[in-house]
């Protein structure tokens, strides 16, 4: 076909298409879709090869016949048992060859002027024993520009060939000719018969105003094409390649495939985008239930530490007033003296057992609100993983099914979702951190805020030890100095009362410190529950990402080729006459 009866527009139009199929081309790529970048490596290298006619039909309904009749040339072997046992495409070439391209694929060369503007390729019946011919023709069949289908016109009704063409005409949208070959074996009458059914089949096809030639290659190959029915074929295809008509065919063929193409991967593409925003949507739900997880515990813990604080004042009161009234003068000057010969009645056994009743009394005070408080923490920490938990299994249900598309994060995306559950469920159960959630709140009460307290009665024990210490040794000291008894109850009576004094003001120093002791040890274990928290998830966060930087350049470039084939495939280059019914 010369370039000088074609449109420019179609030349433009072709490379526009081209492009566009350049395009598809690199996301078949980028999905890992062979089969996809294939078939528009073929399509594009569809377009600019010659006129592309593919002939079907049953074995023995006279296909490489009628090749042969028309080319006028023994191309195609023929012969009682069927004799294309793979697909033939006959090329022009100066000098003829016949080239196994493939197990199932021969190209066959021809010095026939015709071939310069067409190619034809010559298949395998499509009710053959062998299975893989009809797969091969259906692999070939989306590549073709106009499909004949020859039929035997003393029966077209054969089921197998009628079959096969909902699927030329449905799937690919193809043009179909229609030969009724051997049309010489039936009367005139019965012939038209036929043919007036042929077109019934087709028009329940859905294939408006059906083209019909009914041919008979042993009358053209006799030497009487008058009747052979051959000349109006060649006319048919003649007038569409000196017209262009050819071309705008091709072009619509492919442009056709190629819409298919673009709205088949519509879906996949539709689901990868509503998983990624899945996904993402996830981690930001995941985050934010995690800082609003911290928030809650970080509000419990001061909580908790208000209310310890403010029972530690009230049993410091008590601690007080319990400490005023046991040091007494009399106690003072009886165990100062009577405890140098008697150890269980001296000064530092009433220390001693001071003290231990003084941690006793604020462990028994603040037992309750500190277990209390320590359960609702375990509580929210625990209502936090079942959140959690609960959108890595929303999460787990919403993946793409797709034959068509196949990228590495997808393959692992659930592998990281179960790996993530997996580390949530064994922090709950495991060593250390999952142990002391595992345990009961009084435990953890105990480890946490009986630190605290034992903290705070070593305070005590400090300032009774040295306080009262020093009373004693500035009593014996005035007893040795041999001055009476009177003045000695007011050396004691004067240290007594700085005693009292310095004990208060340390008990009321300690309650800061106590109280920010309590916080401490809370914020220290939070830190630990939600710094390993952050840890697990950071591995759905990374696949996250990966997924984005994966998926999200497969939808830019599905949306632009969107945009340009609408631009592309929605012009009026390739329109039909007006004129033409078909």
């Amino acid at each position: 076909m010369s370039s000088q009866i074609i449109d420019p527009a179609l030349h433009a139009y072709r490379d526009d298409l081209d492009r566009l199929l350049k395009r598809v081309q690199t996301l078949a790529a980028a999905i890992n879709n062979p089969n996809l970048k294939q078939t528009t490596h073929n399509l594009r290298r569809n377009i600019n090869e010659p006129f592309l006619f593919v002939v079907v039909g049953e074995v023995k309904a006279g296909k490489s016949s009628f090749v042969n009749a028309l080319l006028d040339a023994e191309v195609c072997a023929t012969d009682i048992e069927p004799c294309t046992d793979s697909i033939q495409q006959i090329v022009y070439a100066d000098q003829e060859f016949v080239e196994q391209v493939e197990p199932s694929l021969r190209k066959i060369g021809r010095p026939i002027s015709i071939l310069q503007d067409i190619s034809i390729v010559d298949t395998p019946g499509t009710n053959t024993v062998i299975a893989e011919h009809q797969i091969i023709t259906e692999r070939y069949i989306p590549n073709s520009d106009l499909t004949f289908f020859v039929l035997f016109a003393k029966n077209p009704y054969q089921k197998s060939a009628w079959d096969f063409l909902d699927f030329v005409s449905a799937e690919w949208r193809k043009k179909v000719v229609f030969i009724l070959q051997q049309a010489d074996l039936l009367r005139p009458a019965d012939l038209q018969t036929n043919i007036e059914r042929v077109k019934e089949y087709a028009y329940q096809k859905q294939i408006k105003a059906p083209v019909i030639f009914p041919t008979s290659a042993t009358l053209e190959q006799e030497g009487d094409p008058a009747n052979s029915g051959f000349e109006p074929v060649r006319q048919y295809i003649q007038a569409m390649v000196s017209s262009g008509e050819s071309y705008k065919i091709k072009l619509r063929s492919v442009s056709q495939t190629t819409q298919q193409i673009i709205a088949l991967l519509n879906g996949d593409v539709a689901a990868l985008n509503q998983q990624l925003a899945v996904d993402r949507a996830t981690a930001q739900s995941i985050r934010s239930k995690i800082d609003a997880g911290r928030e809650r515990s970080r509000y419990e813990v001061n909580t908790l530490a208000d209310r310890l604080a403010a029972r530690y004042e009230v049993i410091s009161a008590r601690i007080k007033r319990d400490f005023r009234e046991s040091l007494t003068v009399p106690m003072v000057i009886r165990r100062s003296f009577v405890g140098l010969f008697n150890e269980a009645a001296s000064m530092q056994a009433w220390v001693d057992e001071f003290q231990e009743r003084c941690a006793r009394d604020l462990r028994a005070s603040l037992e309750e609100a500190s277990n209390e408080g320590a359960q609702h923490f375990v509580d929210g920490i625990r209502q936090l993983f079942d959140g959690l938990n609960q959108d890595l299994e929303n999460v787990k249900v919403q993946r793409i099914e797709s034959s068509h598309i196949s990228l590495r994060v997808l393959e692992r995306r659930q592998e990281v979702i179960e790996s993530v559950r997996a580390k949530v469920d064994n922090l709950l159960v495991d060593q250390g951190l999952g142990d002391m959630l595992a345990t009961q709140a009084g435990d953890m009460a105990n480890e946490i805020v009986g630190g605290a307290i034992m903290a705070v009665s070593g305070t005590i024990l400090h300032v009774i030890q040295f306080a009262v210490a020093e009373a004693i040794m500035s009593a014996i000291g005035i007893a040795f100095a041999g001055v009476g008894v009177i003045v000695l109850s007011i050396g004691i009576l004067w240290q007594r009362n700085r005693i009292v004094a310095k004990f208060e003001q340390a008990l009321d120093n300690e309650k800061t410190r106590f109280q920010e002791e309590i916080a401490s040890r809370l914020n220290e274990k939070l830190g630990l529950i939600y710094e390993e928290v952050e840890r697990i998830f950071t591995q759905f966060y990374d696949h996250v990402e990966r997924e984005e930087a994966a998926i999200q350049p497969i939808i830019n470039q599905y949306g632009a080729i969107q945009q340009e084939a609408a631009g592309l495939l929605g012009s009026h280059v390739l329109d039909e006459p007006r004129a033409r019914s078909q």
